[in-house]
């Protein structure tokens, strides 16, 4: 579906180069928004007396790339506490701001904008409102950039190259997307309205793929995997989580630290599965304190109380079976189906290595354990065994 919006990020040849060279935009115009006086030259603009702001309208597929994802990425090339001022340019021409024309759009910008707020250490100084008119500039000022590779841009080479990158990766993972996997792996995640992976998007590449993806991908910097991992595209947050854990080997501390600031997007049962024994588990063999698992365990969110189980798989391949245990039973009253499944799995591991403490730990909680929990937990028994336990 193509839609459009509005963004004001100081001089609009820098935004709007930075801007079109993401997946799924379809058209930049630089332009003048929200002024007073009607058709405005850049000389009128420039006298900061109309009251526009250089601004670009964007036209994009949002079956490619969403509002929130624009919104997000465009924050990125903005300093959203500065007033009337981006980079060396200043004045009221300058300021920032998004503009929208269907008032649907407005929830998904404030939601973006709340997050950014939550970070920030001062008040946003981005507008936010419906457009009131729109000017295309004069068209020695449209993609400007391209026609003139080395003219003046407030964006550091670095925000550009980034936007290109980010870009890169999505191609390269779709250029992988299969039609019939696009189709069956939402019903697979379960992300209709009330599941687990309610609202998560596919595009149908299998992980083998995605691994092909993130390999080549290896060596983008932090900021453009934070921009991969703030994708609604399911592929694309997992290529980013492979990619740190590539980047694990060489920076263990930082990536720890990125994984855990970062754990809001690792929002599905395989996002989790796949990153968090490499990553936090990893981690976990080397550190006597291992409180940050208990902290995850006890958060409000699901998906953390996973990512603290699933990384003591690390742990029992290692032979350390104690955090597993201490885990378990204080998750042991868990409704989530994925929380049971988890738990009874971790279990399941121990037991593989050390019966007599799995049968202790069934001896003890049997009888309070969730069904689910249980049957994960004794997968490996016998048929007789696991009747018997079934029986409680």
């Amino acid at each position: 579906m193509t839609k459009t919006i509005y963004f004001a990020g100081g001089c609009f040849w820098g935004t709007e180069h930075y801007l079109r060279q993401l997946d799924g935009v379809l058209e930049t115009v630089a332009g003048y928004a929200n002024g007073n006086v009607p058709d405005p030259s850049y000389e009128d603009v420039y006298t900061d007396t109309t009251g526009y702001a250089e601004c670009v309208k964007l036209t994009y597929d949002s079956e490619i790339i969403s509002l929130t994802t624009l919104c997000r990425l465009f924050f990125r090339s903005i300093d959203p506490l500065l007033i009337n001022r981006q980079g060396n340019d200043i004045g009221t021409r300058y300021r920032t701001g998004v503009y929208w024309t269907d008032p649907q759009d407005e929830q998904d910008i404030e939601m973006v904008f709340n997050e950014i707020q939550g970070v920030s250490s001062g008040p946003l100084a981005v507008e936010k409102k419906p457009v009131e008119c729109f000017y295309p500039a004069e068209e020695y000022h449209q993609d400007y950039l391209v026609k003139n590779p080395d003219g003046y841009c407030h964006l550091s080479p670095l925000t550009l190259k980034a936007a290109r990158q980010y870009t890169d990766v999505l191609k390269a993972l779709r250029e992988y997307s299969d039609k019939e996997k696009k189709e069956v792996l939402p019903r697979f995640f379960k992300t209709g309205k009330g599941q687990y992976g309610e609202g998560d998007r596919f595009m149908g590449v299998i992980v083998p793929n995605t691994r092909k993806v993130a390999k080549t991908a290896a060596g983008l910097p932090l900021e453009v995997v934070e921009m991969l991992l703030e994708s609604r595209w399911h592929e694309c947050r997992l290529c980013a989580l492979l990619i740190l854990i590539e980047k694990y080997r060489k920076d263990p501390e930082n990536i720890v630290r990125f994984y855990l600031s970062h754990t809001r997007w690792v929002n599905n049962w395989d996002l989790v599965d796949l990153s968090a024994p490499y990553i936090l588990g990893d981690y976990m063999l080397k550190q006597e304190d291992r409180s940050i698992l208990d902290e995850l365990a006890g958060s409000s969110v699901m998906w953390e109380q996973r990512i603290a189980v699933v990384s003591t798989l690390m742990l029992i391949r290692n032979g350390q079976f104690k955090d597993t245990m201490r885990l378990a039973e204080k998750l042991l009253c868990t409704r989530h189906d994925l929380m049971q499944k988890a738990v009874g799995w971790m279990l399941r591991e121990v037991g593989k290595r050390d019966e007599g403490l799995l049968c202790g730990f069934l001896e003890k909680h049997k009888s309070v354990m969730p069904r689910t929990m249980l049957r994960y937990a004794i997968e490996k028994f016998s048929p007789e065994r696991r009747r018997c336990y079934l029986k409680h």
